[in-house]
């Protein structure tokens, strides 16, 4: 059988059964149980819960793809010369419908969108059953809604054009997940424009659910309002993105990890700065599939940064720390690695998906763009001052300014999957960093900047066409 969409929403109980802890409660043995059936009490939610988190483990989704992909088709990382084959159409700019790696990133983070929906369907029956644990219940509502929206932003994100590609955002979207219907065989596309409205649901239901301001690898009030924030960065809506940051910001909850303490913010799980990362424990080690493996020069040091991104670095910030200098035995004699998952092939790091950091830049962008050039020079001296804290005052504004907030944006994000997405909404071109002084100049609008809905989805789905333009 093809798997599509269709075969994801019938495959989230086998997932449960194998995925999540040993206490999960007996299932009725079909295998498209009904969500009240499966979800009974607050210990059936809060394991089918820790499933959904559990998806955001997967290589297709933030395990591997989603910081790799968009940080190989820009100009942040390039593949060695020495390498094992993974990823090389991202890094030739070639990438087909055929791609395994773009079909499992399509599937993988289905899987969250589909399972959040689940969870949600069966969770909501339950506020009226147990009236006395109602808090507990919304909490986790809450944490799916967050869950299916970041889902749903991260397939936008690979799948289409950004929101300002067309004046109303009517270019095709994704196929939005909303409810469990198990006769819909064959979702089809949702326009930009709603799959962002629906987004901005979930995450505005979320809020309104959660009451824990901060959680340890879990969806809060503070991360969904980060999230928020740049989704509305991603809309254009700026005053929206300042209201959000503003609240993280101003929660007093989190603090930027000061400059001596830097690497802190890679090795240390649950940091001070970090709203929401990804629960990697030695058990659920991904090995050679996992990022440090990727990265580290012990393991297979696959990509490696670009000279061009190091050169942006003054030499006294401390976040060259992140990157490693040295060669790589039978390829580069001189390179760089990167240096954000220290453990590197020993087992795999937590994965930061929201810090506190990536809040000040987005506000200080949404003021820039707004024209308020002070409020956005001290958000972005905040970020600069902690890298470096000689460095020079912010003195840009205009267009100016944004620039050097989206420098900046470069520098502090580096390999976290956020460099693509940066200039393709910002209307700019990807000078694609092959190595070997090789560049591949790719100008604004292009039809290469997003993914290609995979072949596999086409063929088991004939209502999510066309296909994206150029493929």
């Amino acid at each position: 059988m093809k798997k599509s969409i269709k075969f994801i929403l019938v495959s989230f109980w086998t997932f449960l059964s194998i995925s999540c802890s040993e206490d999960f409660l007996e299932i009725d043995p079909e295998q498209n149980v009904a969500a009240e059936n499966a979800v009974i009490d607050i210990n059936t939610l809060q394991t089918a819960v820790n499933g959904v988190y559990s998806n955001l483990q997967s290589n297709g989704y933030y395990g591997r793809n989603v910081y790799v992909m968009p940080e190989l088709m820009a100009d942040n990382l390039y593949l060695s010369l020495r390498n094992t084959g993974r990823y090389l159409d991202f890094n030739n700019f070639v990438v087909s419908e055929e791609d395994s790696y773009v079909e499992s990133a399509w599937n993988s983070i289905y899987e969250v969108a589909v399972n959040a929906t689940r969870v949600i369907e069966g969770g909501e029956n339950l506020l009226e059953q147990f009236p006395g644990q109602e808090a507990q219940i919304k909490q986790l509502l809450g944490e799916a809604y967050a869950l299916r929206s970041l889902a749903h932003f991260d397939l936008v994100r690979l799948f289409a054009q950004p929101y300002n590609f067309t004046a109303d955002a009517s270019h095709p979207g994704i196929p939005l997940i909303t409810e469990i219907n198990e006769n819909e065989v064959s979702p089809s596309r949702n326009s930009v424009n709603e799959v962002y409205q629906h987004i901005n649901s979930d995450l505005s239901t979320a809020v309104s659910l959660m009451t824990e301001a901060n959680q340890d690898g879990r969806f809060s009030v503070n991360a969904a309002y980060a999230l928020a924030a740049r989704v509305a960065l991603y809309e254009e809506e700026n005053e929206q993105a300042i209201t959000y940051s503003t609240n993280v910001i101003e929660s007093s909850v989190f603090s930027l990890i000061p400059n001596e303490r830097y690497m802190d913010l890679w090795s240390v799980d649950f940091n001070e700065e970090t709203l929401m990362e990804v629960i990697n424990t030695i058990a659920d080690n991904a090995g050679t599939n996992g990022l440090g493996h990727f990265f580290d020069v012990t393991g297979y040091a696959d990509a490696l940064v670009t000279e061009d991104l190091v050169a942006t670095y003054d030499e006294s910030d401390v976040r060259l720390l992140a990157i490693l200098e040295g060669s790589k035995p039978g390829a580069e004699e001189e390179a760089y690695f990167v240096n954000k998952f220290p453990n590197g092939t020993l087992h795999d790091d937590n994965i930061k998906i929201l810090r506190l950091a990536e809040q000040y830049l987005i506000r200080a962008e949404a003021y820039a763009k707004t024209g308020q050039n002070e409020l956005a020079q001290q958000d972005l001296q905040e970020v600069i001052n902690r890298a470096n804290p000689d460095a020079e005052e912010v003195s840009e504004v205009g267009n100016e300014l944004v620039d050097r907030i989206l420098l900046e944006r470069r520098k502090e994000l580096a390999f976290e999957g956020h460099r693509l997405f940066d200039l393709n909404r910002n209307k700019k071109g990807v000078s694609i960093d092959q190595g070997e002084g090789q560049v591949i100049e790719a100008s604004y609008p292009n039809e290469k900047f997003i993914l290609p809905i995979p072949l596999s989805e086409l063929n088991a789905n004939p209502q999510i066409g066309p296909q994206n333009p150029g493929f």
